[in-house]
């Protein structure tokens, strides 16, 4: 994958997991960069600002992110809860062959509650 891509894409999951921790300006830079996809050029014309004043708060606000995963490891934790989560659909899917669809169906329903409470 792209390594601006993966970059991107990473700070969007980093946002989606902490962005409530940055200040409400941080927070609206990003959400514009990164999730509305505008310019430097665009956002800075927006708040009468410089666009390196914007690529500024960006950087600190993504370094901010990036600190904040570094002591919590959410991300990486959700990551890891995703794949048990696939091994123990994996696990079901084989105990169903066995035993019968409708006696792991609760099981399953339960799976699909924790992965959207996970979400």
């Amino acid at each position: 994958m792209n390594r601006d891509l993966t970059e991107r894409l990473r700070a969007i999951r980093l946002f989606d997991i902490y962005g409530l921790l940055l200040t409400g300006h941080q927070q609206r830079l990003v959400q514009l960069y990164y999730l509305n996809d505008l310019s430097l050029a665009e956002i800075a014309e927006r708040f009468e600002v410089t666009r390196q004043a914007v690529f500024d708060t960006l950087r600190r606000s993504t370094v901010e992110l990036e600190r904040v995963e570094a002591s919590l490891q959410m991300m990486e934790s959700r990551r890891h809860l995703a794949h048990r989560l696939d091994a123990l659909e994996s696990a079901l899917l084989r105990l169903a062959d066995r035993v019968g669809h409708e006696a792991v169906a609760e099981l399953t329903q339960e799976l699909d509650a924790v992965r959207r409470a996970a979400r």
